[in-house]
């Protein structure tokens, strides 16, 4: 499966996304990320997955995400850099009280 020709969704992932979140760390050999975290999906599959709170992110080792992932880090990036993005990234943090996975706390706000 060749995902240059399928579209690529990238989401916050919420706690109906916990299983798939669990077979990709398991698939990648890593721990859970801690959340919030940005989901890659191709063709309905979450194929990676990228922390808000720590940078790291995990991957199907099976499949080619090195291109996704880079997307994942480059949105996680801005995310955190800017503009009216940034009231997205306080919305995707208060948004984790039910997500049964780990969490990170929010971090504080330049000033």
């Amino acid at each position: 499966m060749n995902t240059d020709q399928q579209a690529i969704e990238i989401r916050p992932l919420a706690a109906e996304d916990s299983p798939e979140l669990r077979r990709l760390a398991e698939r990648d050999t890593a721990e859970l990320p801690l959340h919030p975290v940005l989901g890659g999906i191709v063709a309905g599959r979450l194929v990676a997955a990228h922390s808000l709170a720590t940078d790291q992110s995990i991957a199907d080792p099976f499949r080619r995400t090195a291109e996704i992932r880079s997307l994942l880090a480059r949105r996680a990036r801005e995310l955190r850099e800017g503009g009216s993005d940034r009231r997205l990234l306080g919305r995707v943090w208060r948004g984790l009280g039910s997500f049964g996975g780990r969490r990170a706390t929010a971090p504080a706000r330049a000033r």
